[in-house]
Protein backbone atom coordinates (compact mmCIF):
# COMPACT_ATOMS: atom_id res chain seq x y z
CA UNK A 1 0.00 0.00 0.00
CA UNK A 2 1.39 3.35 -1.08
CA UNK A 3 1.15 6.33 1.29
CA UNK A 4 1.49 10.02 0.47
CA UNK A 5 3.24 12.14 3.13
CA UNK A 6 2.90 15.90 3.67
CA UNK A 7 6.19 17.71 4.26
CA UNK A 8 6.15 21.46 4.85
CA UNK A 9 2.97 21.74 2.89
CA UNK A 10 4.39 19.83 -0.21
CA UNK A 11 3.19 16.51 -1.45
CA UNK A 12 5.88 13.88 -1.63
CA UNK A 13 5.54 11.49 -4.64
CA UNK A 14 6.18 7.85 -3.81
CA UNK A 15 9.29 6.30 -5.39
CA UNK A 16 7.31 4.08 -7.78
CA UNK A 17 5.53 7.12 -9.26
CA UNK A 18 8.85 8.89 -9.80
CA UNK A 19 10.12 5.95 -11.90
CA UNK A 20 6.98 6.10 -14.06
CA UNK A 21 7.61 9.81 -14.71
CA UNK A 22 11.15 9.19 -15.94
CA UNK A 23 9.93 6.39 -18.22
CA UNK A 24 7.29 8.72 -19.64
CA UNK A 25 9.87 11.40 -20.38
CA UNK A 26 12.11 8.85 -22.12
CA UNK A 27 9.25 7.63 -24.27
CA UNK A 28 8.32 11.19 -25.17
CA UNK A 29 11.93 11.86 -26.24
CA UNK A 30 11.95 8.76 -28.45
CA UNK A 31 8.61 9.82 -29.88
CA UNK A 32 9.91 13.30 -30.79
CA UNK A 33 13.10 11.86 -32.21
CA UNK A 34 11.16 9.44 -34.41
CA UNK A 35 9.05 12.22 -35.92
CA UNK A 36 12.13 14.40 -36.45
CA UNK A 37 13.84 11.60 -38.42
CA UNK A 38 10.64 10.97 -40.35
CA UNK A 39 10.45 14.68 -41.19
CA UNK A 40 14.01 14.66 -42.55
CA UNK A 41 13.32 11.52 -44.56
CA UNK A 42 10.21 13.01 -46.18
CA UNK A 43 11.96 16.31 -46.85
CA UNK A 44 14.86 14.81 -48.78
CA UNK A 45 12.72 12.39 -50.76
CA UNK A 46 9.94 14.77 -51.72
CA UNK A 47 12.16 17.56 -53.04
CA UNK A 48 11.95 17.14 -56.86
CA UNK A 49 15.19 16.37 -58.65
CA UNK A 50 16.33 17.74 -61.97
CA UNK A 51 16.75 15.33 -64.85
CA UNK A 52 20.53 15.61 -64.42
CA UNK A 53 20.26 14.60 -60.76
CA UNK A 54 17.99 11.72 -61.65
CA UNK A 55 20.47 10.48 -64.22
CA UNK A 56 17.77 10.03 -66.88
CA UNK A 57 15.29 11.96 -68.97
CA UNK A 58 11.80 11.91 -67.52
CA UNK A 59 8.52 13.21 -68.90
CA UNK A 60 8.00 16.81 -67.84
CA UNK A 61 4.86 18.34 -66.42
CA UNK A 62 2.64 20.16 -68.88
CA UNK A 63 2.25 23.00 -66.41
CA UNK A 64 5.78 24.23 -67.07
CA UNK A 65 7.16 26.15 -70.03
CA UNK A 66 6.31 29.28 -71.94
CA UNK A 67 3.02 29.86 -73.72
CA UNK A 68 4.49 32.43 -76.13
CA UNK A 69 6.09 32.03 -79.54
CA UNK A 70 6.11 29.26 -82.13
CA UNK A 71 5.82 25.74 -80.81
CA UNK A 72 7.12 22.49 -82.24
CA UNK A 73 6.78 18.72 -82.08
CA UNK A 74 9.14 15.95 -83.12
CA UNK A 75 9.69 12.20 -82.73
CA UNK A 76 12.30 9.47 -83.09
CA UNK A 77 12.11 7.31 -86.24
CA UNK A 78 12.35 3.53 -86.18
CA UNK A 79 11.53 0.43 -88.25
CA UNK A 80 11.14 0.21 -92.03
CA UNK A 81 9.73 2.77 -94.45
CA UNK A 82 6.00 2.04 -93.86
CA UNK A 83 6.37 2.51 -90.08
CA UNK A 84 8.43 5.68 -90.50
CA UNK A 85 5.84 7.03 -92.92
CA UNK A 86 3.07 6.22 -90.43
CA UNK A 87 4.93 8.19 -87.75
CA UNK A 88 5.03 11.22 -90.06
CA UNK A 89 1.31 10.83 -90.81
CA UNK A 90 0.54 10.90 -87.10
CA UNK A 91 2.76 13.94 -86.63
CA UNK A 92 0.72 15.76 -89.28
CA UNK A 93 -2.51 14.95 -87.40
CA UNK A 94 -1.06 16.15 -84.09
CA UNK A 95 0.35 19.29 -85.66
CA UNK A 96 -3.09 20.28 -86.93
CA UNK A 97 -4.67 19.50 -83.56
CA UNK A 98 -2.14 21.49 -81.53
CA UNK A 99 -1.14 24.21 -83.99
CA UNK A 100 2.52 23.19 -83.71
CA UNK A 101 5.25 23.13 -86.33
CA UNK A 102 6.68 19.72 -87.24
CA UNK A 103 10.41 19.12 -86.88
CA UNK A 104 10.82 16.04 -89.08
CA UNK A 105 13.79 13.68 -88.65
CA UNK A 106 15.15 12.29 -91.89
CA UNK A 107 14.04 8.99 -93.39
CA UNK A 108 16.44 6.16 -92.62
CA UNK A 109 16.96 3.72 -95.48
CA UNK A 110 17.99 0.13 -94.68
CA UNK A 111 19.31 -1.53 -91.52
CA UNK A 112 16.54 -0.01 -89.47
CA UNK A 113 15.97 -0.87 -85.82
CA UNK A 114 12.65 -1.76 -84.16
CA UNK A 115 10.65 0.18 -81.58
CA UNK A 116 12.41 0.74 -78.26
CA UNK A 117 11.59 2.61 -75.05
CA UNK A 118 12.23 6.35 -75.15
CA UNK A 119 15.75 6.33 -73.68
CA UNK A 120 17.02 3.60 -76.00
CA UNK A 121 15.34 5.17 -79.04
CA UNK A 122 16.87 8.57 -78.25
CA UNK A 123 20.33 7.03 -77.95
CA UNK A 124 19.97 5.14 -81.23
CA UNK A 125 18.91 8.32 -82.97
CA UNK A 126 21.82 10.32 -81.57
CA UNK A 127 24.24 7.55 -82.57
CA UNK A 128 23.47 7.72 -86.28
CA UNK A 129 25.28 11.02 -86.89
CA UNK A 130 27.51 9.89 -89.77
CA UNK A 131 30.04 12.72 -89.56
CA UNK A 132 30.92 11.61 -86.03
CA UNK A 133 30.75 7.91 -86.93
CA UNK A 134 33.14 8.30 -89.85
CA UNK A 135 35.70 10.10 -87.67
CA UNK A 136 35.44 7.40 -85.02
CA UNK A 137 35.82 4.64 -87.60
CA UNK A 138 38.73 6.33 -89.39
CA UNK A 139 40.56 6.72 -86.09
CA UNK A 140 39.62 3.22 -84.88
CA UNK A 141 38.15 4.67 -81.70
CA UNK A 142 35.93 2.65 -79.40
CA UNK A 143 32.79 4.59 -78.58
CA UNK A 144 29.18 3.87 -77.63
CA UNK A 145 28.12 5.16 -81.04
CA UNK A 146 30.06 2.55 -83.01
CA UNK A 147 28.71 -0.12 -80.70
CA UNK A 148 25.22 0.82 -81.88
CA UNK A 149 26.23 1.62 -85.48
CA UNK A 150 29.22 -0.63 -86.29
CA UNK A 151 31.86 0.61 -88.70
CA UNK A 152 31.44 -2.59 -90.74
CA UNK A 153 27.88 -1.60 -91.70
CA UNK A 154 28.40 2.15 -92.04
CA UNK A 155 27.74 2.02 -95.80
CA UNK A 156 24.74 -0.27 -95.47
CA UNK A 157 22.34 2.53 -94.54
CA UNK A 158 21.81 6.24 -95.13
CA UNK A 159 19.37 9.03 -94.36
CA UNK A 160 17.52 11.25 -96.79
CA UNK A 161 15.11 14.20 -96.32
CA UNK A 162 11.46 13.23 -96.61
CA UNK A 163 10.89 15.99 -99.17
CA UNK A 164 13.19 14.16 -101.59
CA UNK A 165 10.96 11.07 -101.43
CA UNK A 166 7.42 12.29 -100.67
CA UNK A 167 5.44 15.38 -101.62
CA UNK A 168 5.33 17.54 -98.48
CA UNK A 169 4.33 20.73 -100.28
CA UNK A 170 0.80 19.49 -100.92
CA UNK A 171 0.30 18.83 -97.20
CA UNK A 172 1.66 22.26 -96.30
CA UNK A 173 -0.47 24.01 -98.91
CA UNK A 174 -3.77 22.20 -98.47
CA UNK A 175 -3.79 21.81 -94.67
CA UNK A 176 -1.63 24.69 -93.45
CA UNK A 177 0.90 22.45 -91.71
CA UNK A 178 4.33 23.95 -91.13
CA UNK A 179 7.19 21.47 -91.54
CA UNK A 180 10.88 21.92 -90.78
CA UNK A 181 13.18 19.07 -91.82
CA UNK A 182 16.09 18.25 -89.52
CA UNK A 183 18.68 17.67 -92.25
CA UNK A 184 21.83 18.51 -90.28
CA UNK A 185 22.65 16.91 -86.96
CA UNK A 186 20.68 14.64 -84.66
CA UNK A 187 20.20 16.95 -81.73
CA UNK A 188 16.79 17.08 -80.08
CA UNK A 189 15.16 18.76 -77.09
CA UNK A 190 17.45 21.44 -75.62
CA UNK A 191 20.01 20.54 -78.29
CA UNK A 192 17.54 20.79 -81.19
CA UNK A 193 19.59 20.83 -84.42
CA UNK A 194 16.83 22.35 -86.55
CA UNK A 195 16.52 25.51 -84.44
CA UNK A 196 19.09 28.27 -83.97
CA UNK A 197 17.49 29.70 -80.83
CA UNK A 198 18.50 28.47 -77.36
CA UNK A 199 16.09 26.02 -75.74
CA UNK A 200 15.77 25.92 -71.95
CA UNK A 201 15.13 22.59 -70.18
CA UNK A 202 11.72 23.80 -69.02
CA UNK A 203 10.76 24.40 -72.65
CA UNK A 204 10.93 20.72 -73.58
CA UNK A 205 8.19 18.20 -72.78
CA UNK A 206 9.00 14.51 -73.22
CA UNK A 207 5.88 12.53 -74.14
CA UNK A 208 5.87 8.81 -74.81
CA UNK A 209 2.86 6.83 -73.67
CA UNK A 210 4.48 3.65 -74.92
CA UNK A 211 7.40 4.12 -72.49
CA UNK A 212 6.18 6.15 -69.50
CA UNK A 213 3.11 4.96 -67.56
CA UNK A 214 2.58 8.44 -66.10
CA UNK A 215 2.10 9.87 -69.61
CA UNK A 216 -1.15 8.16 -70.40
CA UNK A 217 -4.11 5.99 -69.52
CA UNK A 218 -4.16 2.23 -69.97
CA UNK A 219 -6.75 1.65 -72.70
CA UNK A 220 -7.68 -1.68 -71.12
CA UNK A 221 -8.24 -0.07 -67.69
CA UNK A 222 -9.31 3.43 -68.55
CA UNK A 223 -10.35 4.41 -65.00
CA UNK A 224 -6.98 3.80 -63.36
CA UNK A 225 -5.65 7.28 -64.06
CA UNK A 226 -8.84 8.90 -62.77
CA UNK A 227 -8.61 6.85 -59.58
CA UNK A 228 -5.02 7.89 -59.01
CA UNK A 229 -5.90 11.55 -59.57
CA UNK A 230 -8.44 11.30 -56.76
CA UNK A 231 -5.87 9.87 -54.35
CA UNK A 232 -4.02 12.29 -52.09
CA UNK A 233 -0.40 13.08 -52.96
CA UNK A 234 0.79 11.12 -49.91
CA UNK A 235 -0.79 7.99 -51.37
CA UNK A 236 1.05 8.53 -54.64
CA UNK A 237 4.33 8.98 -52.79
CA UNK A 238 3.81 5.80 -50.77
CA UNK A 239 2.86 3.94 -53.95
CA UNK A 240 6.04 5.11 -55.65
CA UNK A 241 8.42 4.37 -52.78
CA UNK A 242 6.98 1.35 -50.99
CA UNK A 243 4.69 -0.62 -53.30
CA UNK A 244 6.34 -3.09 -55.66
CA UNK A 245 7.34 -1.53 -58.98
CA UNK A 246 8.08 -3.30 -62.25
CA UNK A 247 11.73 -2.52 -62.92
CA UNK A 248 12.17 -4.86 -65.87
CA UNK A 249 13.07 -3.07 -69.13
CA UNK A 250 10.22 -2.78 -71.60
CA UNK A 251 10.16 -5.23 -74.47
CA UNK A 252 6.73 -4.23 -75.75
CA UNK A 253 5.06 -0.81 -75.92
CA UNK A 254 2.77 0.05 -73.01
CA UNK A 255 -0.93 0.01 -73.85
CA UNK A 256 -1.47 3.65 -72.99
CA UNK A 257 -3.29 6.50 -74.70
CA UNK A 258 -2.70 10.24 -74.40
CA UNK A 259 -5.89 12.30 -74.32
CA UNK A 260 -6.13 15.05 -76.93
CA UNK A 261 -7.09 17.72 -74.39
CA UNK A 262 -3.94 17.02 -72.37
CA UNK A 263 -1.81 17.39 -75.47
CA UNK A 264 -3.33 20.76 -76.30
CA UNK A 265 -2.67 22.01 -72.78
CA UNK A 266 1.08 21.42 -72.94
CA UNK A 267 2.79 24.82 -72.99
CA UNK A 268 6.42 23.88 -73.61
CA UNK A 269 8.01 25.13 -76.81
CA UNK A 270 8.96 21.60 -77.94
CA UNK A 271 7.14 18.31 -77.49
CA UNK A 272 9.54 15.44 -78.05
CA UNK A 273 7.74 12.16 -78.67
CA UNK A 274 9.38 8.75 -78.66
CA UNK A 275 7.93 6.36 -81.24
CA UNK A 276 4.95 7.87 -83.04
CA UNK A 277 3.89 5.01 -85.29
CA UNK A 278 0.68 4.20 -83.39
CA UNK A 279 -2.30 6.43 -84.16
CA UNK A 280 -4.36 4.77 -81.41
CA UNK A 281 -2.00 6.07 -78.70
CA UNK A 282 -2.51 9.71 -79.68
CA UNK A 283 -6.13 10.43 -80.64
CA UNK A 284 -7.02 13.86 -82.01
CA UNK A 285 -10.13 15.99 -81.85
CA UNK A 286 -12.75 15.01 -84.42
CA UNK A 287 -13.16 18.05 -86.70
CA UNK A 288 -14.01 18.60 -90.35
CA UNK A 289 -10.39 19.42 -91.05
CA UNK A 290 -9.17 16.22 -89.40
CA UNK A 291 -11.70 14.22 -91.39
CA UNK A 292 -10.52 15.83 -94.63
CA UNK A 293 -6.92 15.14 -93.69
CA UNK A 294 -7.70 11.50 -92.92
CA UNK A 295 -9.26 11.00 -96.35
CA UNK A 296 -6.40 12.80 -98.08
CA UNK A 297 -3.73 10.75 -96.32
CA UNK A 298 -5.45 7.59 -97.53
CA UNK A 299 -5.87 8.64 -101.16
CA UNK A 300 -4.01 11.66 -102.46
CA UNK A 301 -1.54 13.20 -100.00
CA UNK A 302 1.70 11.67 -98.76
CA UNK A 303 0.96 8.24 -100.23
CA UNK A 304 3.44 7.79 -103.13
CA UNK A 305 7.26 7.91 -102.68
CA UNK A 306 7.86 9.29 -106.18
CA UNK A 307 9.67 12.60 -105.62
CA UNK A 308 13.16 11.27 -106.36
CA UNK A 309 13.57 11.66 -110.10
CA UNK A 310 15.95 8.74 -110.67
CA UNK A 311 13.83 6.37 -108.57
CA UNK A 312 10.63 7.35 -110.37
CA UNK A 313 12.25 7.01 -113.79
CA UNK A 314 13.54 3.51 -113.06
CA UNK A 315 10.14 2.37 -111.80
CA UNK A 316 8.42 3.81 -114.87
CA UNK A 317 10.70 1.84 -117.20
CA UNK A 318 9.88 -1.42 -115.41
CA UNK A 319 6.16 -0.64 -115.30
CA UNK A 320 6.11 0.05 -119.04
CA UNK A 321 7.75 -3.32 -119.81
CA UNK A 322 5.08 -5.05 -117.70
CA UNK A 323 2.37 -3.51 -119.88
CA UNK A 324 1.84 -0.13 -118.24
CA UNK A 325 0.09 1.22 -115.19
CA UNK A 326 -2.69 -1.00 -113.80
CA UNK A 327 -1.98 -3.67 -116.44
CA UNK A 328 -0.18 -6.09 -114.11
CA UNK A 329 -0.37 -7.16 -110.47
CA UNK A 330 2.20 -7.76 -107.75
CA UNK A 331 2.88 -10.69 -105.44
CA UNK A 332 5.05 -10.01 -102.39
CA UNK A 333 6.41 -13.06 -100.59
CA UNK A 334 8.16 -12.78 -97.24
CA UNK A 335 9.59 -16.28 -97.49
CA UNK A 336 11.41 -16.35 -94.15
CA UNK A 337 8.28 -15.30 -92.28
CA UNK A 338 6.21 -17.70 -94.34
CA UNK A 339 8.30 -20.66 -93.21
CA UNK A 340 7.96 -19.74 -89.53
CA UNK A 341 4.16 -19.83 -89.90
CA UNK A 342 4.24 -23.48 -90.96
CA UNK A 343 3.49 -25.69 -87.95
CA UNK A 344 5.93 -28.42 -88.99
CA UNK A 345 8.74 -25.97 -89.59
CA UNK A 346 8.08 -24.31 -86.25
CA UNK A 347 8.19 -27.63 -84.44
CA UNK A 348 11.54 -28.42 -86.08
CA UNK A 349 12.82 -24.86 -85.51
CA UNK A 350 13.34 -24.34 -89.24
CA UNK A 351 13.61 -20.69 -90.29
CA UNK A 352 14.66 -20.94 -93.95
CA UNK A 353 12.84 -22.23 -97.01
CA UNK A 354 15.98 -24.11 -98.07
CA UNK A 355 15.99 -26.04 -94.78
CA UNK A 356 12.63 -27.61 -95.58
CA UNK A 357 12.50 -30.93 -97.38
CA UNK A 358 11.46 -30.66 -101.03
CA UNK A 359 8.12 -32.34 -100.37
CA UNK A 360 7.41 -29.92 -97.52
CA UNK A 361 8.30 -26.94 -99.73
CA UNK A 362 5.96 -28.17 -102.45
CA UNK A 363 3.09 -28.71 -100.03
CA UNK A 364 3.65 -25.29 -98.50
CA UNK A 365 3.56 -23.56 -101.90
CA UNK A 366 0.49 -25.54 -103.00
CA UNK A 367 -1.30 -24.29 -99.90
CA UNK A 368 -0.09 -20.80 -100.71
CA UNK A 369 -1.52 -20.99 -104.24
CA UNK A 370 -4.93 -21.87 -102.79
CA UNK A 371 -4.69 -18.90 -100.42
CA UNK A 372 -3.77 -16.58 -103.29
CA UNK A 373 -6.80 -17.79 -105.24
CA UNK A 374 -9.00 -16.91 -102.31
CA UNK A 375 -7.62 -13.40 -101.86
CA UNK A 376 -6.81 -11.97 -105.30
CA UNK A 377 -9.56 -10.15 -107.25
CA UNK A 378 -12.21 -12.66 -108.29
CA UNK A 379 -12.00 -11.73 -111.98
CA UNK A 380 -8.28 -12.57 -112.02
CA UNK A 381 -8.81 -15.85 -110.17
CA UNK A 382 -11.51 -16.97 -112.62
CA UNK A 383 -9.46 -16.02 -115.66
CA UNK A 384 -6.32 -17.78 -114.36
CA UNK A 385 -8.32 -20.98 -113.74
CA UNK A 386 -9.74 -21.11 -117.27
CA UNK A 387 -7.91 -22.59 -120.29
CA UNK A 388 -5.71 -20.18 -122.25
CA UNK A 389 -7.48 -19.04 -125.42
CA UNK A 390 -5.80 -19.45 -128.83
CA UNK A 391 -2.93 -16.96 -128.92
CA UNK A 392 0.83 -16.60 -129.00
CA UNK A 393 0.85 -17.26 -125.26
CA UNK A 394 -1.13 -20.48 -125.71
CA UNK A 395 1.39 -21.68 -128.32
CA UNK A 396 4.37 -20.97 -126.06
CA UNK A 397 2.85 -22.76 -123.09
CA UNK A 398 1.67 -25.72 -125.17
CA UNK A 399 5.12 -26.28 -126.66
CA UNK A 400 6.82 -25.52 -123.33
CA UNK A 401 8.88 -22.84 -125.11
CA UNK A 402 9.15 -20.55 -122.12
CA UNK A 403 12.94 -20.39 -121.75
CA UNK A 404 13.04 -17.09 -123.64
CA UNK A 405 11.62 -15.04 -120.80
CA UNK A 406 11.36 -11.80 -122.77
CA UNK A 407 9.34 -13.48 -125.52
CA UNK A 408 7.12 -14.96 -122.81
CA UNK A 409 6.57 -11.52 -121.25
CA UNK A 410 5.62 -9.99 -124.62
CA UNK A 411 3.15 -12.83 -125.19
CA UNK A 412 1.66 -12.36 -121.71
CA UNK A 413 1.26 -8.62 -122.17
CA UNK A 414 -0.33 -9.12 -125.61
CA UNK A 415 -2.75 -11.74 -124.23
CA UNK A 416 -3.77 -9.44 -121.35
CA UNK A 417 -4.33 -6.43 -123.62
CA UNK A 418 -5.84 -8.00 -126.71
CA UNK A 419 -7.38 -11.35 -125.73
CA UNK A 420 -8.31 -11.59 -122.02
CA UNK A 421 -8.00 -8.37 -120.03
CA UNK A 422 -8.69 -10.17 -116.75
CA UNK A 423 -5.77 -12.56 -117.13
CA UNK A 424 -3.10 -11.71 -114.53
CA UNK A 425 0.48 -10.77 -115.35
CA UNK A 426 2.47 -10.86 -112.12
CA UNK A 427 5.58 -9.12 -110.86
CA UNK A 428 7.06 -11.19 -108.02
CA UNK A 429 8.91 -9.58 -105.10
CA UNK A 430 10.65 -11.62 -102.42
CA UNK A 431 13.25 -10.69 -99.83
CA UNK A 432 15.62 -13.42 -101.06
CA UNK A 433 15.60 -11.99 -104.62
CA UNK A 434 14.97 -15.45 -106.05
CA UNK A 435 13.98 -15.77 -109.70
CA UNK A 436 10.92 -18.08 -109.77
CA UNK A 437 12.00 -19.96 -112.91
CA UNK A 438 15.33 -20.89 -111.28
CA UNK A 439 13.75 -22.39 -108.14
CA UNK A 440 10.99 -24.67 -109.32
CA UNK A 441 11.34 -26.60 -106.06
CA UNK A 442 9.85 -23.54 -104.39
CA UNK A 443 7.86 -21.70 -107.06
CA UNK A 444 6.83 -24.66 -109.24
CA UNK A 445 3.19 -24.81 -108.04
CA UNK A 446 2.94 -21.05 -108.42
CA UNK A 447 4.25 -21.02 -112.03
CA UNK A 448 1.94 -23.90 -112.96
CA UNK A 449 -1.05 -21.75 -112.03
CA UNK A 450 0.38 -18.33 -112.98
CA UNK A 451 2.86 -18.79 -115.86
CA UNK A 452 3.04 -15.07 -116.56
CA UNK A 453 5.22 -14.29 -113.55
CA UNK A 454 8.34 -12.12 -113.73
CA UNK A 455 10.79 -10.63 -111.27
CA UNK A 456 13.65 -8.23 -110.70
CA UNK A 457 16.06 -10.82 -112.09
CA UNK A 458 14.32 -10.58 -115.47
CA UNK A 459 14.54 -6.79 -115.47
CA UNK A 460 18.25 -6.87 -114.65
CA UNK A 461 18.95 -9.56 -117.26
CA UNK A 462 17.19 -7.57 -119.96
CA UNK A 463 18.92 -4.33 -119.03
CA UNK A 464 15.66 -2.65 -118.01
CA UNK A 465 16.90 -2.17 -114.45
CA UNK A 466 20.48 -0.93 -114.40
CA UNK A 467 23.01 -1.15 -111.58
CA UNK A 468 23.67 2.60 -111.73
CA UNK A 469 20.24 4.16 -112.08
CA UNK A 470 20.75 6.31 -108.96
CA UNK A 471 23.86 8.00 -110.38
CA UNK A 472 23.49 11.76 -110.67
CA UNK A 473 20.76 12.10 -108.04
CA UNK A 474 21.88 15.08 -105.87
CA UNK A 475 20.88 13.50 -102.53
CA UNK A 476 22.84 10.33 -103.31
CA UNK A 477 26.40 11.57 -103.28
CA UNK A 478 28.35 9.07 -101.17
CA UNK A 479 30.38 6.90 -103.57
CA UNK A 480 30.87 4.25 -100.88
CA UNK A 481 27.16 3.43 -100.74
CA UNK A 482 25.34 1.16 -103.17
CA UNK A 483 22.18 3.26 -103.40
CA UNK A 484 20.59 1.00 -106.02
CA UNK A 485 20.65 -1.93 -103.60
CA UNK A 486 19.48 0.02 -100.56
CA UNK A 487 16.65 1.75 -102.43
CA UNK A 488 15.32 -1.51 -103.92
CA UNK A 489 12.46 -1.72 -101.35
CA UNK A 490 11.27 1.77 -102.36
CA UNK A 491 11.56 0.83 -106.03
CA UNK A 492 9.46 -2.27 -105.32
CA UNK A 493 6.87 -0.10 -103.56
CA UNK A 494 6.57 2.19 -106.58
CA UNK A 495 6.19 -0.79 -108.93
CA UNK A 496 3.60 -2.46 -106.70
CA UNK A 497 1.73 0.81 -106.23
CA UNK A 498 1.27 1.25 -109.98
CA UNK A 499 -0.18 -2.21 -110.49
CA UNK A 500 -3.80 -3.31 -110.72
CA UNK A 501 -3.65 -5.21 -107.42
CA UNK A 502 -1.15 -6.63 -104.96
CA UNK A 503 -1.01 -9.50 -102.51
CA UNK A 504 1.50 -9.76 -99.65
CA UNK A 505 2.00 -12.88 -97.56
CA UNK A 506 2.45 -12.82 -94.64
CA UNK A 507 1.20 -9.26 -94.36
CA UNK A 508 3.36 -6.49 -92.89
CA UNK A 509 2.83 -2.73 -92.49
CA UNK A 510 3.67 -2.54 -96.20
CA UNK A 511 0.19 -3.86 -97.00
CA UNK A 512 -1.38 -0.94 -95.13
CA UNK A 513 0.77 1.55 -97.01
CA UNK A 514 0.10 0.04 -100.44
CA UNK A 515 -3.63 0.10 -99.74
CA UNK A 516 -3.38 3.88 -99.88
CA UNK A 517 -1.86 3.89 -103.39
CA UNK A 518 -4.03 5.44 -106.14
CA UNK A 519 -6.39 2.81 -107.53
CA UNK A 520 -7.57 2.18 -111.12
CA UNK A 521 -11.13 3.03 -112.09
CA UNK A 522 -12.60 -0.46 -112.00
Amino acid sequence: MEVCHQHFGMKVIPVKWSLKSRQFKLLRLVYYLFFFILFLFFTFHLIPQTPEEQGERTPLSSSQGSSKGEKYLSWFPHSDFPEQQESFRNAIRLAIDTGRTIIAPMLRIHRSYPWMPFEALAKRYEAQEKTILKDLCDNHEDDWRVQLEPCETLNDWFEVPWSSIMNLEAVKRDFGVKIIERTHGHGWGIHESALSEPIAPDDVAVIDVMSFPENGTDWEHADIEKDLMNKPSMYQWIQTHFLPQNQDPLTQPLKNVFAEDRLKNITQKIIQFGGLNSAARYPTTVTDKQQELRKALMKTHFVVPDRMKALKQQSTEIVNVLGGRFQYSTLIFNLSSLVTLDARAKAMEITSMDDLEEKARTELMEALVLEIFGDIPINQAVSAAMPIQPSKLATLLKTNATEDRRTLLDACVDYHKNVESRYPVYYLINEMNLAPETRLDIFGPLLDMFPCMFSRSDMVRWGIQSDHWAKGQPELYDKQINYERLLQPLLDILIAGKGYSFFEIPTTPLTRFLNWSPKPNK
